[in-house]
């Protein structure tokens, strides 16, 4: 008979302990997006900013960057194009934000509506993005990057 009351209770104490669980689970979730996404609004306004120190800290050596016309920039390469003016950010509206983890893994994905100047020539047209973020020594870095323009509706 106790095993008949007793099997229910520890039924009932697994599932208050799961649900805890995932209260704390989706709690560390949220303030760790929170982390990414004010990472992502430094490296944003250091950008049109062109502070280049600002972005080496958080661009890993190794990022890869695919710009809209399709070419892979490496970490030094993209830094010399805005460090040069070749690059100018002159506006940027990010919208539609998602943030999915893989373990220490973000990967970002959005809607962007910027003005840039790209070596005198000013394009402005809505992209989608996907950026992909790693915790690295305690540091969330930016490792890759990809635009894709907007496909007409």
């Amino acid at each position: 008979m106790r095993r008949i009351l007793l099997l229910p209770l520890l039924t009932l104490a697994l599932l208050g302990f799961a649900r805890a669980q995932a209260t704390v689970r989706n709690h560390a979730d949220a303030e760790t997006e929170k982390e990414v996404l004010e990472v992502e609004r430094q490296k944003d306004q250091a950008v049109r900013n062109r502070d280049i120190a600002v972005l080496e800290r958080i661009y890993a050596d190794d990022m890869a960057f695919v710009n809209g016309r399709g070419q892979v920039v490496t970490k030094a390469q993209h830094l010399e194009e805005i460090r040069s003016g070749n690059v100018k950010y002159l506006s940027s509206n990010k919208s539609d934000y998602h943030v999915h983890f893989y373990g220490n893994t973000a990967v970002l994905t959005g809607r962007e509506n910027s003005i840039v100047e790209y070596h005198g020539k000013t394009i402005s047209s809505p992209r989608q993005f996907i950026t992909v973020y790693v915790k690295l020594d305690g540091q969330w870095k930016y490792v890759a990057h990809q635009v894709t323009p907007v496909a007409d509706q």
